[in-house]
C-alpha cells in the first residue's frame, strides 16, 4: 500500500493555487509566473522541491516565481488560468507543457476492459500494489490482442497529422495562448517536458517526437523561447529513476532540480 501512496505536504493560497499568498507586485523584483498542470503543481513531491521553487532559489532575490500549476488542466484550462494570472502584473509568463496537453474534449481516450467492476477496480488499485501489477499487464494483453488501443497509437492517430482538425484545434490552442500574451505585453516562453514512462535509453523510439517538432516550430514562428527538456532528461539515464515512484511517472525531485537547471 505505501508504494501507491503519495505523501507531500499540501497547501494552498486563498486563489486556490500550491503557492504562498500573493502580495501587490513589487516593481523591484522581476515577477516571473509559472502556469501548467499536475508536474508545476508538483505531484508526489514536496512544495520545495518543484522546479519553479529550484528556479526562485537559483534566480536569487531580485526575481520572484509563482506557481500557477493545477492538476488535469490541459490547453483550454491555461488559457483560462491565464486570464487569472495577467491580473497579478507577471514581467513573464513560462507555460510549462506535457504530451496530453495536446488532447482535445472531442478525443476519446482507449479504455481496457477492467479485471473486476470499474468500482472494485479503482478502489483495489489505489490500495493494493499486487493488484495494480496484475492489472498494468492485463491493459498489455489487451492491446496485444487488439482489444484496446496504446495510448500513444491514440495521440498518434488524432494529432501526428498536423492538419488533422484535432490537431488544428490542439495548436491552436497554444498559438491563442502566446497571442493573448503578447496583447497583454507580458513576453512568454514554453518548457516542455518529455513523457518519462515512454524515454528509452538514447531516446530510441520516443512516440511523440511530433508533438516536440510542432511545439518548436510554433514557438519560431511566434519569436518566443522554447525549451525542449528531452536531451536533458535522457542525458540523466535510466528515466525511471526520475519517477516519483515505481507506478507514478510524474517527474521527482532530481528531475526536478534538472529542470530548474535548464530554465
Amino acid at each position: 500500500r505505501e508504494a501507491l501512496s503519495k505523501h507531500p505536504r499540501i497547501s494552498t493560497n486563498r486563489l486556490g493555487f500550491r503557492e504562498r499568498r500573493i502580495d501587490p507586485k513589487d516593481p523591484a523584483r522581476y515577477r516571473i509566473a509559472v502556469i501548467g498542470d499536475s508536474f508545476t503543481f508538483g505531484d508526489g513531491i514536496e512544495e520545495h522541491d518543484r522546479f519553479s521553487n529550484l528556479v526562485q532559489d537559483l534566480a536569487g532575490p531580485g526575481y520572484e516565481v509563482l506557481n500557477f500549476g493545477t492538476r488535469a488542466h490541459n490547453l483550454p484550462d491555461h488559457v483560462r488560468t491565464l486570464e487569472r494570472v495577467l491580473k497579478l502584473d507577471p514581467d513573464f509568463v513560462l507555460l510549462q507543457l506535457y504530451e496530453n496537453d495536446f488532447e482535445t474534449p472531442s478525443m476519446e481516450r482507449p479504455e481496457a476492459y477492467p479485471i473486476w467492476s470499474a468500482q472494485v477496480d479503482r478502489r483495489m488499485v489505489r490500495s493494493v500494489v499486487m493488484y495494480r501489477l496484475l492489472k498494468d499487464l492485463w491493459v498489455k494483453i489487451q492491446q496485444i490482442l487488439g482489444l484496446s488501443e496504446e495510448y500513444s497509437a491514440y495521440m498518434a492517430r488524432h494529432l501526428r497529422d498536423p492538419n488533422s482538425p484535432y490537431a488544428q484545434e490542439s495548436f491552436g490552442r497554444l498559438r491563442q495562448f502566446i497571442e493573448r500574451t503578447k496583447s497583454a505585453g507580458v513576453p512568454s516562453g514554453t518548457v516542455l517536458f518529455p513523457a518519462l514512462w515512454a524515454l528509452r535509453p538514447g531516446g530510441a523510439g520516443y512516440p511523440f517526437d511530433y508533438l516536440h517538432e510542432r511545439v518548436g516550430t510554433i514557438c519560431t514562428d511566434e519569436q518566443i523561447t522554447c525549451l525542449d527538456l528531452f536531451s536533458a532528461f535522457v542525458d540523466m539515464g535510466d528515466a525511471r529513476s526520475l519517477w516519483v515512484s515505481a507506478f507514478d511517472a510524474h517527474p521527482n525531485a532530481r528531475a526536478n532540480r534538472r529542470a530548474a537547471f535548464e530554465i
